[in-house]
């Protein structure tokens, strides 16, 4: 198994690589420079990051990271502050996916699903009504 690419360094190399200086990259993405230059020693920075810093230095990080490249969508809606906490489906390592052998077992898996989206629904709507009539 190869060994995980520095994130922080290949950002760093980007920006330098792109001329755009340290502190327009960091206003341009609404953090200080000081976070920025934090974030160089990083090795697990969210790829969500990644591809705002791309589009704000104009480079295409699919070399780097090639799961980032055609299969993931550009958010076009105004960025919102960036949750530490939210993690979005790109920023964790690509694995392989498991996928049913045979018609059967597909069938079980659809209907599991099933069973977990409407207890998600069912959940839902009880909070909705408790937070209705809360009010």
């Amino acid at each position: 198994m190869k060994a995980p690419v520095h994130r922080g360094e290949v950002i760093r190399d980007a920006i330098k690589t792109s001329g755009v200086a340290v502190g327009v990259v960091a206003d341009k993405l609404g953090v200080s420079r000081k976070t920025l230059y934090n974030k160089f020693k990083e090795t697990g920075i969210p790829y969500s990051f990644i591809l705002r810093l791309g589009e704000v230095i104009h480079h295409d990080f699919s070399q780097e990271f090639p799961h980032l490249g055609k299969n993931v969508k550009k958010d076009t809606t105004p960025q919102q502050p960036q949750n530490a906490n939210l993690l979005l489906p790109f920023d964790v390592e690509p694995q392989e996916i498991s996928r049913p052998g045979n018609l059967e077992a597909c069938e079980a898996e659809l209907l599991s699903l099933q069973r977990k989206y409407i207890a998600l629904l069912e959940k839902f709507n009880e909070l909705l009504l408790k937070t209705s009539q809360g009010k």
